[in-house]
């Protein structure tokens, strides 16, 4: 992007820091040119279906606007704003911005040879007014190797949009956890939950973070939501990594947890007519 971002720590000192606490924090990872095009395709994304039902635009600017529109949205069309919130993930912006030169320098600085995505980008959007009816709403304390399974090594960048305080559900992470190999954990969908006996409550520590710092996370530290937010989104987004020339990946046949297959079933009955493509090509009726 334009806008450089600020200066990172050296790489041997970000690699000793992670290696010892099993994440580390980058300031300014993310320039401002990022975070303006990524949240303009989120924006826009949400804009359009709320839109095509008559919610009008809301007032504000930034963060006050942003949360305006994704209530307005949910408040009318609960499934059009989880469908929303789910295409924005595939938006070629955020895949962009996932493997940006600024964050795959990281990803080798920290010893991964032979980067590789292990999931697709997940984007994460918290507030109390968008609390989905018999949805999950934070994600308990977890490891994110349990459902990736992949190479010792790999590792998760997450990254807010806007600031994170104490106050706007901040992540919260067990430093040096990642050195108790894998916990025991139970079913808590859609992740696993660490049985509370293996944790003191005491362990946690919130991070409070500017836009567009990145934490990086061992796929086995400990880590969770924090309980306490506000009216306002927090907006947040997590690459997954593996390193494909680690030695236990490669011996185990690279396993892949994830299964993306496309329902075979037409979801509009109905659609497309010729009609309905004739808008979308009106020169060949010419």
């Amino acid at each position: 992007m334009a806008e450089a971002a600020l200066a990172h720590p050296p790489q041997d000192d970000l690699l000793a820091r992670y290696r010892h606490d099993g994440f580390v924090v980058v300031p300014g990872l993310f320039s401002l040119g990022w975070r303006e095009q990524v949240l303009a395709g989120m924006t826009e994304t949400f804009r359009l279906r709320a839109a095509s039902l008559g919610v009008a635009p809301p007032a504000g600017e930034g963060q006050v606007g942003f949360s305006a529109l994704l209530a307005g949205l949910f408040d009318r069309d609960v499934p059009g704003y989880m469908a929303a919130a789910k295409l924005t993930q595939s938006l070629a912006s955020v895949h962009q911005m996932g493997v940006s030169p600024e964050l795959m320098g990281v990803v080798e600085a920290l010893g991964l040879g032979l980067p590789a995505i292990s999931t697709r980008p997940v984007i994460h959007y918290m507030a109390d007014r968008l609390k989905i009816p018999g949805g999950y709403q934070k994600t308990p304390p977890h490891q994110d190797w349990r459902s990736v399974q992949g190479s010792l090594d790999g590792i998760t960048v997450w990254t807010p949009l806007f600031d994170v305080g104490l106050e706007d559900y901040p992540l919260e992470v067990v430093p040096g956890s990642h050195l108790q190999g894998l916990l025991d954990s139970t079913p808590d969908m859609p992740n696993y939950r660490v049985r509370p006996e293996l944790y003191s409550e005491a362990d946690f520590r919130p991070l409070e973070m500017k836009a567009g710092d990145a934490v990086v996370l061992s796929g086995f530290l400990l880590h969770r939501t924090g309980e306490t937010g506000g009216q306002n989104v927090r907006v947040s987004l997590s690459f997954r990594f593996n390193n494909a020339a680690e030695p236990s990946f490669v011996q185990r046949g690279y396993p892949d947890r994830y299964v993306y297959r496309a329902d075979p079933g037409i979801v509009t009955p109905g659609f497309p007519s010729a009609d309905d493509l004739a808008e979308v090509f009106p020169e060949a009726r010419r």
